[in-house]
This record gives C-alpha cells, sequence and structure tokens, in this order.
C-alpha cells in the first residue's frame, strides 16, 4: 500500500505519496498550498491523482516561512505587505523552490519533462511565475485559483515555455476570475500555450470537475493522452 511519509529536503518539509514499491515511477507531481496553509492541505488530492496515475510520486512541500496573518500556517512570500510590492514575493521565494524541485527530482530520478507543478492560490501564483523560469520545461504547469505576477518582467525573464493550465471559480472572491483571462492573455502574448478552465458557481476552492480538468491536462501532456 502507497504511504504518506514526511521528508526534509532542501530546507523544505515535504509531504510526500510514493507509488506501491513495486511500481517504478514515472512522474513527479508537486503540489503546492495557498497562502496560509501547508502541505497537508493539497496532500488529500494524493489518492484521487495516484488513482489516475499509480506510478506517481506526490509531492506536497510547506511553505519556507510562517504566514504573516495565521502563524500557524505557511506562506511562499508574505502577501500582507504593500500591494505595490506583491510581484517581488516569488522573484524572492522562487529560486528556494527550485533547489527544491531540482533535489525532488535526483531524489525520485524524475527529468523535467516529466514533472508537474500545480499549485493553488499563492502556489499557484508561484507556479506560474517558477514554471516559464526554469532551465529545462517541465511536463505541465497548472494554476488553480492563482494569479500570474510581475507580469511586465515576463518577456525578459522567461526561459521556457511549457504547457499551461489556469483554473479557476467564477465566484472566487479572493483571486478574482478575472485573473485566469489576464494570465492567458499575457502567457499567449509571450508564445504560451494556454488552456483554461471555468468552473462555474465554485469560489475560492478546488472543485470536483476542477481536478477532473487538472488530471485530463497532465494525462494529455505527459501521456499524449487527448482523451483524458
Amino acid at each position: 500500500m502507497p504511504t504518506i511519509i514526511r521528508q526534509s529536503i532542501a530546507d523544505f518539509s515535504v509531504l510526500i505519496h510514493q507509488p506501491d514499491p513495486e511500481i517504478k515511477s514515472d512522474r513527479l507531481i508537486v503540489l503546492l498550498h495557498g497562502w496560509g496553509a501547508d502541505g497537508s492541505d493539497l496532500i488529500d488530492m494524493a489518492p484521487h491523482l495516484a488513482a489516475r496515475f499509480p506510478a506517481a510520486v506526490i509531492c506536497a512541500p510547506d511553505g519556507p516561512e510562517p504566514c504573516s496573518a495565521n502563524p500557524m500556517g505557511k506562506q511562499w512570500f508574505d502577501l500582507g505587505v504593500d500591494a505595490t510590492l506583491i510581484d517581488e514575493g516569488p522573484s524572492r521565494a522562487f529560486p528556494g523552490l527550485q533547489k527544491l524541485l531540482d533535489a525532488l527530482m535526483e531524489q525520485f530520478h524524475i527529468p523535467p519533462g516529466r514533472v508537474v507543478m500545480a499549485g493553488f492560490s499563492q502556489g499557484g501564483m508561484m507556479s506560474l511565475y517558477g514554471g516559464v523560469r526554469t532551465a529545462e520545461p517541465f511536463g505541465a504547469i497548472i494554476s488553480i485559483a492563482g494569479a500570474l505576477l510581475a507580469p511586465a518582467q515576463m518577456a525578459q525573464a522567461m526561459t521556457v515555455r511549457p504547457p499551461i493550465l489556469l483554473i479557476h471559480g467564477t465566484e472566487d472572491q479572493v483571486v478574482p476570475f478575472q485573473a485566469m483571462d489576464m494570465a492567458k492573455a499575457i502567457l499567449e502574448a509571450n508564445k504560451v500555450t494556454v488552456e483554461t478552465q471555468a468552473c462555474e458557481g465554485v469560489g475560492h476552492g478546488i472543485s470536483g470537475d476542477g481536478l477532473a480538468c487538472m488530471m485530463d491536462f497532465i494525462a494529455a501532456k505527459l501521456d499524449g493522452d487527448s482523451q483524458g
């Protein structure tokens, strides 16, 4: 039976769901939580993902800092600062996350093209920021209820153009639904292939339809399964 363990990797505390020992791992799915949560918030998705992708290593790291608004939770960067400085947050946070991603790929012998980086809310912001700044393109980048930060830097900073999926609830009162179309427009202007999924009537959360869309996207991009 697969089990969930916690490891300290590259200065991060990471929850890891591994395949059965007799199954050779064929992909790495990294789940980045939202502001004030931690890895346990998204590792609950692991059974659903593992049922669809039984050879996946699924990792949910805790953010590197205590959340400024909820010290029991974690953050990738502070959202409580001056709004004019928010674009600087991911630029400070991503180098550490990149070291973690490199360490995970090395530990589980997974190449970049078999890596999925998916995030919710602030984790989605990190996925979109980092997904176009890696040395080699990942197999899929997914942002759920996230937003594209530092858009003015993108043309100069972009190093890769991985396939990207944006999922957003139409009734999101935390990160406005319009953030999805704004991100899509900027990414496509920079020649990135983008797919979107609007989740009707969904607020700031991950719906069953959103999860199903996410899994179909992973299957299409990593397995060539256009039928999902």
